[in-house]
C-alpha cells in the first residue's frame, strides 16, 4: 500500500499549479466564457505540456498514466476553474475510444487527440438520471449504420470534430462515430451553468461508423466511472480554492475593529470547511484508485466518492458564499465561479442521489459491507495503491484463524451487549491474558518492551480483524496511554517494573487529567502536590476517571508550582490506587453504566520515584500522551463492525414481516454513513502511509479524524436507536446485559441499541472535545 505521492506525481502537481497560476487568471476565464467556453490557444498549450496525452494509452501516442495522475491534473484544473473540458474530451471521450475501438480505429483516432488536433465528444446521456440507459436506435445499412435519437448535454459538442454516439443495436449497446457536419445531425448549443458550453443533439437517420464491435455496455460504464473519478478530483480542487479564498478574505476583512478570522464562530465554520475538504481528499483518492477495479469496486469507490463529495462540496461552497457576505454574491468575486462549478459537478454524469443509490446497492451486499478498503494483489511502492502484499495477506489469514478459534461466543456476546466504550474488566482481562500468552496483546509496542514489533499495516489489519471477530475493547489507558509515556519519559526502573505488569494485566491504569473546574482547559488544573522529602503529598480531586473503581494505579497531572504560566508547574505522577487517603465516588452515565468516577485525594503520599520526567515537565508529557488518545489508534474497524450490526438489525424482518432496510429514507441515510466510514478509512490509511514513508499525518488530518470518528459512531448508533419501533422505550435495570438470559443476536442488538446511542454522545467530548479539535484546525488555517 502507498498513498503518498511519488516524486514524479509531485512534479506534475507543482508544474500544473504553477502553469495555471501564471497563464489562467479570472480575467482570461471571463474572456473565454464570453467566446463560447473554449480557447484553441489554451488547448494547444495543454497539448504542448503533454496533458492531452496524459490519460491515453502509450501505444496510441499517449503517456499511459493511471487514475492517480489523472486525478492530480484534474484537481489543479478544478482549482484554476479551467473552462476547457479536459475530462470530458480526453478522459471520457478518449477513454471510450481506447476501450471500445478496434486497434486500427484507435491508431487512427487517438494520436490526433493527444496532439490537440482532434476533439471528440461523447453523446450518450438522454435526459434521465441514469448512467447507462439509452433509447437512441442504430440499424445496419451495408457497411455503415443509421442512427436515430436525441442526446442531451454533449459537453463542448459545438467545437467537437467527432461525436461518439451511443445507440441500441441488435447485439447490444454500441458506440458510433458521427461527423457533426453530416446530413441529419442537428446540434443546438447552449451555455452551461459553470461558464462553458454544451449542445443538444438530434439524429435523424444519420450515417455512422461503428466503433469496435459487440455490446459496449460494460466498457462504457467503466469509462464513465473513470471520468467521474476525475471529476471528483476537479471538485476537490474547487473546494480547496474556495477554502483558500475564504480564509484569505476573512484575514483581511475587518469588522468591529478586528479581522473576521478572529471571531471564533467564523473560525470554527472555516475549520468545518477544512474537515469537509480532508474527507473529500480521501474519497477522491479512493475513486482514483478504484477505476481499474471490477464493477463492484468502482461502484463503491467511484459512486461512493461522487455521493460523498457531492454533499461535502455543496455544503463547503454554501459556507464560502456565506462567509464572504454580500461580496460572495457578487460576480466581481471568483467565489461564485467555483460555487457554480460544484453545482454542475453534482449534476454531471449522474446526480449525487443516483450515485448514492448505486453505492447503496453494492454496500448492502454482506461480502462488500464487511470488507476493508485494502485489497489483495501485487503490492508496489512505486505507485499509489491500496493493495496488500502477499506477506500481509498471509498475516491477515493467520490473525483471522486465531481469532475464530480463540475468541469464544460468551466473550463475543458480552462485548456485543456492552454499551460502554471499554469492556468490563471481568470480560477484558481474561481475553488480555489469552493475547498476552500469544504475544499479541500490545500491537503498537516495540518488540524490546514486549510488543509485537509489527508494521503499521499489520497493526491496521490486526485491528480490522479484531473488530470483525468481536473482540472486547480492553486496550484503554494502560496499553495505549501510560505505556507510551513510560517508554519515552520513564526511568529504566519504571519501565522494568510497570511495563510487564501492564502487558499481563496485573496493573489496570486510570487517567487523572480532568478536574471539576478543568476539562478542556487542562492547564487550569488545581490538584496540588507538595514535596516532603522523598514523597509528594497530594490534595484535590480528579473527575471522569474511566474505570477508576477497578484501577490499581492512576497516572495524574498535579500542580507542584503556582508561579509562572499555568502550563508551568505541572508534574506527572504515578499513583497507587490503594494508597490511604483516596476516595472514589461513582458517576453513573446516561446509558446507565458505571464507567466514570470522581477520585478524591486527601493527603495521599506518592514516592518521588513515581514521578515521570522532571518536576514541572508534566505539560510536555501530557501533550505527548494526548497524541495517542486523539489520533494514535485506528477506528475504522470498530465503525465498520457497528455498521454491520446496524445492517443486521435493519435487514431482519420485524414482527409484521417488514424490513427497515426496505425504507428508502433509511437506506439513503445508511448509504451516506457508509461513505462516511470509507472516507474515515482513507484518512487513516493516508496517515499510516505518511508515517511509513517517514512523514507525519499533520495536525489538521489528525483532528479531522478525531472529529469524524466521533460523529460517525454517533450517526450509526442514532440511526439504529431511532428505528426500533415501540421497543425503543424498553429499559433494562441490569446494566451488565450479558448476565440476562441469552436471546438471538438481532434481539440482543436491539436490546442494547438505546444505551449505545446514549453512550456515543461522549465520543465528541472526551479526548479533546470536537470544539477543541476545530480550534486546533482553525489555528493552522488562520493563526
Amino acid at each position: 500500500m502507498r498513498l503518498t505521492l511519488t516524486d514524479e506525481q509531485l512534479a506534475l502537481r507543482d508544474s500544473a499549479r504553477r502553469v495555471l497560476a501564471e497563464t489562467y487568471d479570472f480575467g482570461q476565464r471571463r474572456r473565454i466564457a464570453a467566446q463560447g467556453g473554449f480557447d484553441p490557444q489554451v488547448w494547444a498549450r495543454f497539448a504542448d505540456l503533454g496533458w492531452l496525452a496524459l490519460a491515453l494509452p502509450e501505444e496510441h501516442g499517449g503517456l499511459g498514466c493511471g487514475g492517480a495522475e489523472v486525478a492530480i491534473l484534474a484537481e489543479e484544473l478544478g482549482r484554476a476553474a479551467v473552462l476547457e473540458r479536459w475530462v470530458a474530451c480526453v478522459v471520457l471521450a478518449g477513454g471510450v475510444i481506447a476501450a471500445v475501438a478496434t486497434p486500427a480505429q484507435a491508431s487512427a483516432l487517438l494520436p490526433p487527440v493527444a496532439e490537440g488536433r482532434s476533439r471528440p465528444a461523447l453523446a450518450h446521456f438522454e435526459g434521465s438520471d441514469s448512467l447507462i440507459t439509452v433509447t437512441a436506435k442504430a440499424r445496419p445499412a451495408g457497411v455503415d449504420w443509421r442512427l436515430t435519437g436525441t442526446k442531451h448535454l454533449v459537453l463542448d459538442g459545438h467545437v467537437a470534430d467527432l461525436l461518439l454516439v451511443t445507440a441500441q443495436a441488435e447485439d447490444g449497446l454500441g458506440v458510433f462515430m458521427v461527423r457533426p457536419d453530416v446530413q441529419g445531425v442537428t446540434l443546438s448549443p447552449f451555455d452551461t451553468v459553470d461558464g462553458g458550453r454544451a449542445a443538444d443533439l438530434v439524429l435523424d437517420d444519420v450515417t455512422a461508423e461503428r466503433l469496435g464491435e459487440g455490446d459496449a455496455t460494460a466498457a462504457l460504464l467503466a469509462c464513465i466511472d473513470r471520468a467521474n473519478a476525475a471529476q471528483c478530483a476537479d471538485a476537490l480542487g474547487a473546494m480547496g480554492a474556495l477554502l483558500d479564498a475564504t480564509t484569505a478574505y476573512t484575514k483581511e476583512r475587518v469588522q468591529f475593529r478586528q479581522p473576521l478570522a478572529q471571531f471564533q464562530a467564523l473560525r470554527h465554520r472555516m475549520a468545518e470547511m477544512a474537515v469537509k475538504l480532508e474527507e473529500a481528499r480521501g474519497m477522491a483518492l479512493l475513486a482514483a484508485l478504484s477505476v481499474d477495479g471490477d464493477a463492484d469496486t468502482r461502484a463503491r469507490g467511484v459512486s461512493g466518492a461522487r455521493a460523498k463529495i457531492g454533499l461535502l462540496s455543496r455544503r463547503l461552497a454554501q459556507e464560502a458564499i456565506q462567509l464572504h457576505g454580500a461580496m460572495g454574491f457578487s460576480e466581481e468575486m471568483p467565489i461564485g465561479t467555483w460555487f457554480k462549478r460544484l453545482y454542475a459537478f453534482e449534476n454531471l454524469w449522474g446526480s449525487t442521489a443516483l450515485h448514492l443509490r448505486r453505492y447503496s446497492e453494492v454496500i448492502t451486499r454482506p461480502e462488500v459491507l464487511q470488507s476493508s478498503l485494502l485489497r489483495p494483489g501485487a503490492a508496489s511502492d512505486d505507485a499509489l495503491n491500496l493493495t496488500m502484499s502477499e506477506e500481509d495477506a498471509a498475516f491477515q489469514a493467520e490473525v483471522r484463524a486465531f481469532l475464530d478459534s480463540a475468541l469464544n461466543e460468551e466473550t463475543k456476546r458480552a462485548e456485543r451487549l456492552n454499551p460502554s466504550f471499554l469492556a468490563h474488566p471481568d470480560i477484558g482481562l481474561p481475553w488480555q491474558a489469552q493475547l498476552h500468552q500469544k504475544g499479541w496483546v500490545a500491537p503498537s509496542w516495540p518488540a524490546e518492551y514486549g510488543g509485537t514489533g509489527w508494521t503499521l499495516t499489520q497493526r491496521y489489519i490486526f485491528d480490522q480483524e479484531c473488530e470483525r471477530a468481536g473482540e472486547p475493547h480492553f486496550r484503554g489507558a494502560s496499553l495505549k496511554m501510560i505505556a507510551p509515556v513510560l517508554m519515552r519519559f520513564g526511568t529504566e526502573a519504571q519501565k522494568a517494573f510497570y511495563l510487564p505488569r501492564i502487558l499481563s494485566g496485573e496493573d489496570l491504569w486510570a487517567q487523572g487529567y480532568s478536574e471539576p473546574g478543568s476539562g478542556s482547559d487542562l492547564a487550569s488544573l488545581s490538584t496540588k502536590a507538595v514535596r516532603e522529602g522523598d514523597h509528594y503529598i497530594i490534595n484535590g480531586s480528579k473527575i471522569w476517571t474511566t474505570l477508576g473503581h477497578h484501577a490499581t494505579r492512576m497516572f495524574a497531572l498535579v500542580r507542584t508550582d503556582d508561579t509562572g504560566k499555568k502550563q508551568q508547574g505541572i508534574t506527572f505522577l504515578l499513583i497507587d490506587m490503594k494508597a490511604p487517603g483516596i476516595t472514589i465516588k461513582p458517576i453513573i452515565s446516561i446509558c446507565g453504566t458505571h464507567e466514570f468516577n470522581q477520585v478524591f485525594f486527601d493527603n495521599v503520599r506518592v514516592p518521588v520515584a513515581d514521578r515521570v520526567g522532571e518536576e514541572g515537565a508534566g505539560w510536555t508529557i501530557a501533550k505527548y500522551l494526548l497524541e495517542y488518545e486523539r489520533g494514535g489508534a485506528f477506528a475504522g474497524g470498530l465503525l465498520r463492525a457497528l455498521y454491520v450490526r446496524l445492517y443486521r438489525m435493519a435487514a431482519t424482518p420485524g414482527p409484521d414481516g417488514s424490513r427497515v432496510l426496505d425504507d428508502p429514507l433509511f437506506l439513503a441515510r445508511f448509504a451516506e454513513i457508509g461513505t462516511d466510514i470509507d472516507a474515515n478509512d482513507m484518512l487513516e490509511l493516508a496517515a499510516m502511509s505518511s508515517v511509513q514513508s517517514g512523514g507525519s499525518p499533520g495536525l489538521v488530518p489528525s483532528s479531522v479524524m478525531k472529529i469524524e470518528r466521533s460523529r460517525i459512531r454517533q450517526e450509526i448508533t442514532e440511526l439504529a436507536a431511532m428505528n426500533l419501533g415501540p421497543g425503543a422505550l424498553r429499559w433494562y435495570r441490569e446494566r451488565l446485559l450479558h448476565h440476562l438470559p441469552q436471546q438471538d443476536a438481532v434481539t440482543e442488538d436491539r436490546m442494547v441499541a438505546p444505551a449505545l446511542y446514549f453512550n456515543a454522545r461522549s465520543q465528541s467530548i472526551f479526548g479533546g472535545s470536537n470544539e477543541i479539535q476545530l480550534e486546533i484546525i482553525a489555528r493552522e488555517l488562520l493563526g
